[in-house]
């Protein structure tokens, strides 16, 4: 069953940034889809896959993912 995750994401400069994890996140069997922006450094994640799971992909690629509860 899909969920709905919105992450803070910190260490987003520019979109290149942004690119690097949408990359790590379509080889990431399970994740739906995702809108990421870099200036608000906000990004909304539907996914199989938990929060913590969601969160790990993004912290391998350097960033600090900080789920926002709804």
């Amino acid at each position: 069953m899909s969920e709905q995750h919105y992450f803070r994401i910190n260490g987003l400069n520019d979109e290149s940034c942004v690119l690097k994890i949408e990359k790590a996140l379509q080889a990431k069997s399970g994740v739906e889809s995702f809108e990421i922006d870099f200036e608000s450094e906000m990004a909304f994640i539907k996914s199989e896959l938990s929060a913590e799971e969601i969160s790990r992909v993004i912290d391998k690629e350097g960033y600090n993912a900080i789920l926002i509860p709804e």
